[in-house]
């Protein structure tokens, strides 16, 4: 099951550490990210399944790299985790980032992997794969559309 990815990001060198050594025997690949930004170019690169980001952040906050992955990246589930549990900010997250789980900080160890776990159940991957064709197949429609409409112009004088 290494095609499945988890991107832990967080401006906690030791903390994604940490991590890493906790997940390095799961069935999934695990990446790591220092800010929101590097996370945002792993997304570019590859396919993630699963984000889990720390709350506070410089630069880019939890919330907004999470409302940014949220835009270009829906399929992708969204965990926040933080040390720092004010209920605006974990509202704000669900809100505008779509999280599906908050993680406190200092973390449980087999909560962490049981979160993930539950994420990547063969269920939540099949509705993954299910939205993925719906995307590709309105894709091609709307190529047809566009190949379409561009036969039916008339041409200009």
């Amino acid at each position: 099951m290494k095609n499945i990815t988890v991107l832990f990001v967080d401006d906690e060198l030791s903390i994604l550490n940490t991590l890493k050594r906790l997940l390095r025997k799961e069935p999934y690949a695990v990446l790591t990210a220092g800010s929101g930004q590097q996370g945002l170019a792993i997304l570019e690169q590859q396919t993630v399944h699963i984000v889990i980001s720390d709350m506070r952040m410089p630069n880019m906050n939890g919330v907004e790299f999470l409302q940014k992955v949220k835009q270009k990246y829906p399929c992708t589930k969204r965990i926040i985790m933080s040390g720092y549990a004010d209920i605006e900010a974990v509202v704000d997250a669900v809100n505008k980032g779509g999280i599906c789980r908050f993680i406190a900080k200092p973390w449980d160890n087999n909560e962490i992997k049981l979160v993930i776990d539950d994420l990547i159940s063969p269920q939540c991957l099949d509705d993954i794969e299910q939205l993925k064709k719906i995307i590709i197949e309105q894709q091609d429609e709307i190529q047809a559309l566009k190949k379409n409409s561009s036969r039916n112009k008339p041409m200009s004088q």
